[in-house]
């Protein structure tokens, strides 16, 4: 087998798994090696595909010399998340895919156990792995539906009814060893069928990068399917690798994702009164952090909330965060 990466290819695969990449060669290859690695794959997974958003760092050429059979696509910008996840899921031809992001390590087996959870519930669209880090510490790996009643008490501990767990806080839950529905899975690493993909029309391009597998998500309980949290399988996640040297630039787009996601799920009232409310809260820590002595991580969170209130009063652009800017623009 070399180096290379061999995909199966045959009519019994059950899994594409789409990578969406960006300037995480060194990431990237350990991600690859790691699916390499895992023999207990080679049955089922057909294509690994990974989209490339206009990496810099020789990508490309690792991936044509080390791994010549992937289906390697690579955009002449950065198209962010949800338009790189779709172009993925329109060359995959299995019964389901797995997207995952480029910091991420597949430990052996874990993935078989997802598949076979999904074999055998028929009425789960997406299922989420537990995170963990490389010290097989817990991560974070589901999240509530982003909400009016959320920015005003944040600290809700009642369970929401219909779109899993809403009101109650994720990181509450981080020990829990069950799988239960919940209102949104965290997209390093989901599980989903592809006539779920195909029946949605796929991911929401206006979303550029946060919320987009909420987005989904959501969706997916509207038309009467399950997204679960299955944390008897595992997947390493070096969380926060890829987008750690422009985590204010990140927050800001986190923000963009965040209006585009009330105001497509809410009224117009609804979504007024959100934006007031954020808008108030980041200007009172503006106000209060002056008060606080600055260590350099309070230095960045203050300089995220000035950018954060000017980004409010330039009438909240797209183009403010991640989003190259000479790109165009995306209204909702």
């Amino acid at each position: 087998m070399g180096n290379e990466l061999q995909t199966t290819g045959e009519m019994n695969t059950k899994v594409s798994i789409v990578i969406i990449t960006k300037d995480t060669k060194e990431l990237l290859k350990g991600l690859l090696n790691s699916i390499k690695n895992d023999l207990s794959l080679q049955p089922y997974v057909g294509k690994i595909i990974i989209i490339d958003n206009a990496s810099a760092d020789a990508t490309e050429e690792v991936i044509r010399e080390k791994f010549p059979a992937v289906v390697y696509v690579k955009n002449e910008r950065n198209m962010g998340f949800a338009f790189s996840a779709n172009k993925g899921t329109s060359l995959a031809e299995d019964e389901y895919i797995l997207f995952l992001n480029s910091d991420t390590v597949l430990m052996r087996g874990e993935l078989e156990k997802m598949v076979c959870f999904m074999d055998n519930n028929a009425d789960v669209a997406i299922c989420g792995p537990q995170l963990v880090y490389p010290d097989m510490k817990l991560q974070r790996s589901f999240a509530a539906v982003p909400s009016l009643a959320r920015e005003l008490i944040p600290l809700r501990k009642n369970r929401g009814q219909g779109l899993g767990v809403r009101g109650q806080r994720p990181d509450s839950l981080i020990h829990d060893s069950r799988t239960f529905d919940v209102g949104s899975l965290i997209g390093a690493a989901i599980l989903v069928r592809r006539t779920t993909l195909k029946a949605l029309n796929g991911f929401d391009e206006r979303f550029f990068f946060f919320l987009e597998e909420t987005d989904l998500c959501v969706r997916v309980w509207q038309a009467g399917r399950k997204v679960v949290f299955f944390p008897e399988a595992r997947i390493i996640h070096l969380q926060g690798k890829t987008v750690r040297k422009s985590w204010i630039s990140g927050r800001i787009e986190y923000n963009i994702s965040l209006h585009k996601f009330i105001k497509k799920h809410h009224t117009p009232v609804y979504f007024g009164i959100f934006v007031v409310v954020r808008f108030i809260k980041a200007l009172f820590l503006v106000v209060l952090f002056p008060l606080f002595f600055f260590g350099k991580r309070m230095r960045m969170k203050y300089t995220y909330y000035v950018r954060l209130i000017s980004w409010y009063f330039r009438s909240c652009p797209d183009n403010a965060g991640l989003r190259p800017k000479d790109g165009q623009t995306v209204t909702l």
